[in-house]
């Protein structure tokens, strides 16, 4: 009798918490949108509509002469708080223009891991690493839900203007977890949502809220969000 009696006490402590999970779990799953935003791709995540790609005819936005002072990258790559010896992955890496500044920020003998879905953006992103000392960038061109990069070897990962265009977001950043060291960093950078001075569209920028909301749902645990010029640095811990 005692026995059973505990199993129906620790049932009556467990059941509350599959509840939770499983309800955590299903506020971050997919859905069909019937009428979708112009720049959306019909279908929602976590209750967020998923924006459609930049593709790689917009490399000259991502290299234009006034990135640096408009999104303030160089204060980006501060924060970033790189050492020399680092491993870090670009996630989205387009025209490696943020890479190109990670790679000179870990040197000598750091690596950066610039990953982009797009051909045409890894031919871009190889031009880059031809000019970089042998083996300072590597290159990966990465599928739609996995992002092909060995198991534990990221430091730090960051995706800058990336995460809302993804497509799965839930496989991907599970992809990407695998990819960072277990206590390891990774950050994510969005333009500001609700914002009137940030010029961008508003399915292409993302609240701290939701951010947090989506990462928090795989595990990660947050740590901080720091304001940029245009955007939001949301950084959590691998656990």
């Amino acid at each position: 009798m005692k026995n059973r009696l505990n199993k129906l006490l620790a049932m009556s402590v467990l059941l509350p918490l599959f509840w939770i999970g499983n309800n955590a779990w299903a506020s971050c799953t997919y859905a069909t949108i019937a009428n979708p935003h112009p720049d959306g791709i019909g279908k929602s995540y976590c209750d967020r509509q998923i924006s459609k790609v930049m593709g790689w005819q917009g490399a000259p936005w991502l290299e234009r002469p006034q990135r640096l002072e408009e999104e303030r990258t160089d204060l980006l790559i501060q924060k970033l708080n790189l050492k020399p010896g680092m491993v870090v992955g670009d996630i989205g890496a387009g025209t490696g223009h943020i890479a190109q500044m990670i790679a000179d920020k870990i040197a000598p003998n750091g690596v950066v891991w610039a990953v982009d879905i797009q051909p045409q953006m890894i031919k871009m992103l190889q031009k880059k690493a031809d000019g970089l000392p042998k083996g300072r960038m590597q290159i990966r061109q990465s599928g739609e839900k996995n992002l092909n990069l060995p198991d534990r070897i990221l430091d730090v990962a960051i995706m800058v203007d990336v995460y809302h265009e993804l497509e799965y977001p839930r496989e991907t950043l599970q992809s990407l977890m695998k990819a960072v060291k277990k206590g390891g960093k990774i950050v994510f950078v969005e333009y500001r949502a609700f914002d009137p001075d940030v010029p961008i569209k508003a399915l292409h920028t993302m609240s701290v809220a939701q951010v947090q909301k989506e990462a928090e749902n795989l595990g990660l645990k947050y740590e901080k969000a720091e304001s940029l010029s245009w955007q939001n640095m949301i950084t959590f811990i691998n656990p």
